[in-house]
């Protein structure tokens, strides 16, 4: 006895004696089955005991634990030796979560954000969580910038997590009175993205429409939006809006696919939408329309796959009952609005094989965005019949591809497909929709100039940032003449024309742009002035707080080509409309939903008559970069 106890304890005794392995026990390995990690091992049950060769097998599972993202992996053997025979225990620490820390979040809520890491206390720590956690962050209306770091902490024998997030200035108002001179939009709003630092979201607003050549229109919008009910993974929306014309509501409830882990996601949405729609034809108002719209729509999704390699299956219905009353008629025209009673149910599946790549100023100016490389492709089949309320039997089918893709971090390109037909006997309706964009990212190699987290790079007076964009976009309508139409102007994309000036069934507009942003002490102290003036205003309501609105502003100088065409009027290649013009854009980095404001001014190369090259100024507020 005292014998086989001393070779217990001293295996090295026996270093050079044939020692038959009697068994290989593991323990800890709660993320991979035995069977994996045996796979891994060179060493068997039955052969000689070597001690080398034990400890090349525990760092092959060190390598392969840590392949998979599990970067604070403990691997070590335990023999225990007993009558010239060994018995291996292989303990596995897969790196657990003991401890989390925060900074940054002034307002929000230390359980709120943390609610939304894709790991709790006594997790294991993964790699490919955390990046996906700093995404989920950064997604936040109220979040500019999250970064998550990891240290191992010999005390606790586990993963210290460090959360920093810069928070956006979430409480906004708004006053416009009138300051676009094609769309007057918001006149006096009040919105938060952030109440009481719970993470959800109000607003109120008084709106005026007042579209070049119509008369302005007013109503008040209210909003809610619960992320998180009830602790959960489900989002309530509300929105309720007042018009003359009568009043809309809509409410949606969704259990999204938060992770690229999660194996399932769920909407459900109702709504009734009044709304006035408007018939162009040769740059003028003809037609005029109430419709009124009740919809009920859901869908459930189930994915395979793992973070970047999904295939998925849904399951939808769409319910809508769409009613047009003319309230007005200007002119004789092909408008004849269709009333319909549609009621489907259908299938989707999809493929995506994704990854992301972190950038700034692409599509927003100052936030960290997540550019989507790789490929989506979706199709859905519904099918809608008299046997559950459907006016007519229809078979719909879409088909939408979706990719990103990067090269050298300079060259980034999205693209957009999609299609959708309606037949019965025959085709009804389709819809051909296409957008690509190619972004040549900071042409001279300057680097950020900005970002939330960090304010402005210290390069000098002045310190550039120039991006080039080529935008392609066309939409192609058939069979559906007289029931929608396609517009082509100023309103999208193609400047330097009237706001709705061409009308038709398909349309393809390109558009070249240069953007420079502008920092450097100079624009800094631009900023600095302004972070004042906003501490002065905002001190009654927000204590003890430097309001830093983050201003960032660009010069832009662009081309626009864009042309329109139907059935009565082929295509023609030398009937293209060409624009040009220069602007300066900017935005608050760091309020949340700011929207960005432009200045542009831009000429028709291609004048209708009479013919006159007279310069179309644009002033206003948009969202899109």
């Amino acid at each position: 006895m005292i014998l086989g106890l001393f070779h217990s304890l001293n295996p090295s005794v026996f270093a050079n004696q044939q020692i038959q392995i009697q068994s290989i026990v593991l323990s800890g390995n709660e993320s991979f089955n035995k069977e994996q990690i045996r796979n891994l091992m060179d060493v068997k049950i039955g052969e000689i005991y070597d001690k080398e060769s034990i400890k090349n097998d525990t760092e092959s599972i060190a390598n392969f634990y840590r392949n998979k993202g599990f970067q604070y992996v403990r691997v070590r053997e335990s023999p225990n030796i007993i009558n010239n025979e060994v018995f291996i225990r292989i303990i596995i620490d897969e790196g657990r979560i003991r401890s989390f820390t925060l900074t940054g979040n002034n307002k929000t809520k230390k359980n709120i954000i943390l609610r939304e890491l894709l790991f709790k206390m006594d997790d294991v720590f993964i790699e490919a969580d955390r990046k996906e956690s700093e995404r989920i962050l950064r997604q936040k209306p109220y979040i500019g910038a999250a970064k998550i770091e990891s240290e191992w902490n010999e005390d606790l024998q586990g993963v210290v997590i460090h959360v920093s997030v810069t928070e956006f200035f979430s409480l906004t108002g708004a006053f416009d009175p009138g300051i676009n001179n094609q769309t007057g939009y918001f006149l006096l709003q009040m919105k938060e993205t952030n109440l009481f630092g719970s993470g959800q979201g109000s607003q109120i607003r008084y709106e005026r429409i007042s579209e070049v050549g119509e008369n302005t229109r007013g109503f008040v919008t209210m909003k809610h939006r619960i992320p998180r009910l009830f602790d959960s993974h489900l989002n309530f929306d509300g929105q309720y809006i007042q018009d003359r014309d009568g009043d809309s509501w809509s409410v949606l409830l969704e259990r999204p696919q938060y992770s690229l882990k999660s194996r399932w996601s769920a909407r459900f949405g109702i709504s009734e939408l009044i709304n006035q729609v408007r018939w162009y034809e040769h740059g003028m108002r003809t037609d005029t329309f109430e419709e009124t719209r009740n919809k009920a729509s859901g869908n459930i999704q189930r994915y395979f796959g793992d973070r970047h390699h999904q295939n998925y299956l849904g399951f939808w219905f769409d319910s809508f009952r769409t009613n047009y009353q003319p309230i007005e008629s200007l002119s004789q025209s092909s408008a004849s609005p269709l009333n319909q009673d549609i009621k489907r149910i259908g299938i989707s599946l999809g493929r995506r094989n994704i990854g992301f790549k972190q950038t700034r100023f692409l599509r927003t100016m100052g936030g960290d965005e997540d550019f989507i490389t790789g490929s989506i492709y979706n199709l859905s089949v519904g099918y809608s019949s008299p046997l559950y309320g459907s006016e007519k039997t229809e078979t719909y089918t879409s088909v939408v591809f979706n990719s990103g893709w990067e090269r050298m971090n300079r060259l980034f390109a999205t693209g957009l497909i999609g299609f959708a037909t309606g037949f019965t006997d025959q085709i009804e309706h389709s819809n051909i929709i296409s957008h690509c964009t190619f972004y040549i990212r900071d042409v001279f190699n300057t680097g950020d100039i900005y970002r939330v987290d960090k304010g402005f790079r210290q390069n000098g007076l002045i310190d550039l940032h120039q991006t080039i964009v080529f935008q392609f976009k066309s939409e192609m309508e058939y069979g559906r003449q007289g029931e929608s139409q396609v517009l082509l102007g100023a309103d999208n994309g193609l400047r330097g024309y009237a706001f709705r000036e061409f009308s038709g069934e398909k349309m393809m507009l390109l558009s070249v742009e240069s953007r420079t942003l502008c920092g450097g002490s100079i624009f800094e102290s631009i900023n600095n002035g302004l972070t004042k003036f906003a501490t002065f205003i905002a001190k009654p309501f927000v204590k003890n707080r430097t309001i830093d609105l983050g201003l960032i502003m660009s010069l832009t100088s662009f081309i626009d080509f864009g042309y329109i065409w139907d059935t009565d009027n082929p295509f023609n290649g030398q009937d293209v409309k060409r624009g040009v013009g220069f602007g300066l854009r900017g935005s608050f980095a760091k309020v949340s939903d700011a929207g960005i404001f432009r200045f542009e001014i831009a000429f028709p190369l291609d004048p209708t008559p009479p013919n006159t090259i007279k310069p179309h100024f644009f002033y206003g507020i948009e969202r899109a970069f």
